[in-house]
């Protein structure tokens, strides 16, 4: 195991060298880290439909318009309620606790962390982007893709 020592761009901080450059791991359920991707996007384009919507049927409620917010706050509803649920199984491997729900534990200096969004939105977004992210607790960065196999590479 690498030497712990700090790194010497932050200043009085706590990672280490081998914290920051420490390879991804391959998340093992893949699709249900896809599945909460997915969720929270249909979450994120219904919540300000459903605004809209609901002012429109304010200002005039015309029964196509009743349909289409109806439509759209059902869907942020189970969005939202089975993103939830599902979020809620999806386990670090290391440290155990769920990346995409956040609670009051500490979180990690490197943290993927987007201003003006929250840990799990960040984590969401570094996955869209870029395919990895980090657990918001323990930092262990994971990736999306195939396990490479060790074997056939040299």
């Amino acid at each position: 195991m690498p030497p712990h020592r700090h790194h010497s761009s932050g200043r009085g901080s706590h990672v280490a060298d081998w914290e920051r450059t420490q390879p991804p791991r391959v998340w093992k359920t893949q699709f249900r880290l896809l599945l909460i991707v997915l969720l929270s996007l249909v979450t994120w384009a219904a919540l300000p439909a459903t605004l809209y919507l609901t002012v429109m049927l304010l200002l005039d409620p015309t029964p196509e318009i009743k349909h289409w917010a109806l439509i759209s706050m059902v869907s942020l509803v189970i969005s939202l309620v089975v993103g939830i649920l599902i979020s809620s199984t999806a386990k670090c491997s290391l440290c155990h606790s769920t990346p995409f729900l956040q609670n009051s534990h500490r979180k990690h200096q490197l943290a993927n962390d987007v201003p003006l969004l929250t840990y799990r939105a960040s984590a969401i977004v570094h996955l869209l982007l870029r395919g990895r992210f980090r657990c918001m607790y323990c930092s262990t960065p994971y990736r999306i893709g195939p396990r490479s196999s060790k074997a056939g590479q040299e």
